[in-house]
């Protein structure tokens, strides 16, 4: 062999070690990032509901107490403006980021359809369930399935629902089929899709429930939505046409937050934020 390229050969084996050793290459798929965020806190497992396998993480310590329930955003559905992702796992779980965060006694996290599971196990996983289905009505039923069976595990009979940017909308719109829901937080949540679209030039996402139409099915529920004042993906306008299709604002607040843009500044604030007092419904 000649000297360059047994020179090129130990090159590559040398790299290859290094990435078994330092677990550098493997730690680089959304699957090991979402697990080293999540391991050191959570149980890990997978659950069925509905047409879709779901991955959970979850920490239950007190049996009996309420359950708050993180969904996530929706990941990686875009590669560009017109290409959509082959797989929409995120790279950086921003709602899982929070769970870890929730001083709670019992938190669970679910993560999308189509996220951190194989294809193999969700057969009808296509580019339309984190493109224009994100919010279907098979994947808010499948969310809600889930929910009970975490539920049940935890023997709670209160759920608290925390959503991140499209994981906002999936929380309402589960909230609306269910209840045992106690409150409501959306995190940069996209809650009107329809007036987001309009607001971004973009197709709108048939095939989706829209959390906007559901508003007033939900007004009874303590509600706060939080918005990045740098946020230029979701603006306050979407949560302010959620608020005004509600009808009430008695139970529903909007709370703009300094310094956070659509990704960063959440995880910091988190610990914070969720101790903020939820409105009281009925007081002004």
């Amino acid at each position: 062999m000649p000297e360059a390229n047994l020179k090129q050969c130990f090159m590559q084996l040398g790299f290859v070690l290094l990435c078994l050793l330092s677990q550098g290459c493997a730690s680089n798929t959304p699957q090991t990032i979402a697990s080293d965020i999540a391991d050191k806190w959570f149980k890990s497992t997978e659950l069925k509901g509905g047409e879709f396998v779901l991955q959970v993480y979850y920490r239950f310590d007190q049996l009996e107490a309420p359950l708050s329930v993180y969904i996530e955003g929706d990941g990686k559905a875009w590669l560009n403006k017109n290409r959509a992702s082959r797989n929409p796992s995120p790279r950086n779980p921003i709602g899982l980021s929070l769970a870890v965060r929730d001083p709670g006694k019992n938190v669970m996290y679910i993560a999308r359809p189509c996220q951190y599971v194989s294809f193999e196990k969700n057969p009808q996983c296509d580019y339309t369930y984190w493109t224009n289905r994100r919010f279907a009505p098979e994947v808010i039923a499948s969310v809600s399935a889930v929910i009970d069976l975490g539920k049940k595990k935890a023997k709670a009979s209160k759920v608290n629902l925390i959503g991140y940017s499209g994981g906002g909308a999936v929380a309402l719109l589960a909230a609306a089929r269910r209840s045992d829901v106690t409150s409501i937080r959306t995190v940069a949540g996209n809650i009107d899709h329809r007036v987001w679209t309009k607001q971004h030039k973009v197709d709108s996402l048939n095939g989706s429930l829209n959390a906007a139409d559901v508003a007033d099915k939900v007004s009874a529920i303590s509600q706060i939505h939080y918005v990045g004042e740098r946020d230029k993906v979701i603006g306050r306008y979407v949560t302010e046409s959620f608020i005004f299709k509600a009808g009430s604002e008695n139970c529903i607040q909007l709370k703009m937050v300094s310094g956070a843009t659509h990704t960063k500044g959440w995880e910091t604030l988190w610990p914070k934020l969720i101790r903020e007092k939820l409105p009281i419904c009925g007081e002004k």
